[in-house]
């Protein structure tokens, strides 16, 4: 482990010591002073690579047509500190991301859990899911068929026509992400005008139920992009078509 306090010198009293202590001990920051205290801690550049790249190499001439490796090779050597440095920014920015989208996830996973009745799980899903996901819009859509829950329109539950989800995602797909994209009206209704990116989230609510959809809407075009991944949003669909099953369940 290396220290900002330079090791002690057994030849402290040598006239190079004390030049160097002195140089250490003004106020001003000299060559003399750099100097002295590398010479004094030679694994400081070893602890903070990234001081390199702020370095001119010296350039040394060797003759005509001769070139210089050891200017060549530290160029290359800030090149690649460099790229390296903006390759952690670009990782940690992402980390931190989906750190961020995990909690949230895990937040309203929470709330699904915690409602106590099939009336309050509705309203999670639309009025507290676009706050805790930050996004503009959230709409649960199922497709009419003779086994539409009892009031549910009243709740908010948008029906639409037999087969409409199958058009609005791929076969077999569970999640669908939209980016660029005018909100649809007959899923968002008012809210459309602001909606431009969507997620697609299938639910199965069983054998006796329609077919559910829950659309999560973003004003930012790349809100929702087909390039995310989408591990969480599929747990968090399974979680709210299991949550909606069983108040389903419960209430025949």
């Amino acid at each position: 482990m290396s220290s900002s306090t330079p090791p002690a010198d057994n030849n402290a009293d040598t006239p190079a010591a004390k030049q160097k202590s002195k140089a250490l001990s003004d106020a001003v920051i000299s060559p003399e002073t750099v100097a002295a205290y590398l010479e004094q801690n030679p694994g400081f550049l070893n602890d903070r690579p990234e001081l390199l790249v702020a370095l001119v190499p010296p350039e040394q001439n060797h003759g005509s047509g001769v070139l210089d490796m050891q200017k060549f090779m530290l160029e290359r050597l800030q090149g690649e500190l460099t790229r390296f440095s903006s390759r952690e920014k670009t990782l940690l920015a992402a980390a931190e991301s989906n750190a961020d989208v995990q909690g949230r996830v895990f937040a309203a996973t929470e709330a699904l859990l915690d409602a106590e009745s099939f009336e309050e799980l509705i309203k999670i899903v639309l009025k507290k899911i676009p706050q805790m996901f930050d996004i503009s819009a959230a709409a649960l859509c199922i497709e009419a068929g003779d086994h539409v829950p009892a009031g549910a329109t009243e709740f908010g539950i948008i029906v639409v026509e037999p087969g409409a989800l199958d058009s609005l995602m791929d076969s077999g797909r569970t999640v669908a992400l939209r980016s660029d994209i005018v909100g649809d009206k007959a899923i968002f209704g008012s809210r459309a005008s602001k909606v431009r990116s969507a997620a697609l989230l299938r639910l199965d609510l069983g054998a006796k139920v329609p077919n559910g959809l829950l659309a999560l809407g973003a004003e930012s075009s790349t809100g929702f992009d087909p390039r995310q991944g989408t591990e969480l949003l599929s747990f968090f669909s399974h979680v709210l078509q299991r949550t909606i099953q069983r108040w389903l369940t419960q209430s025949t």
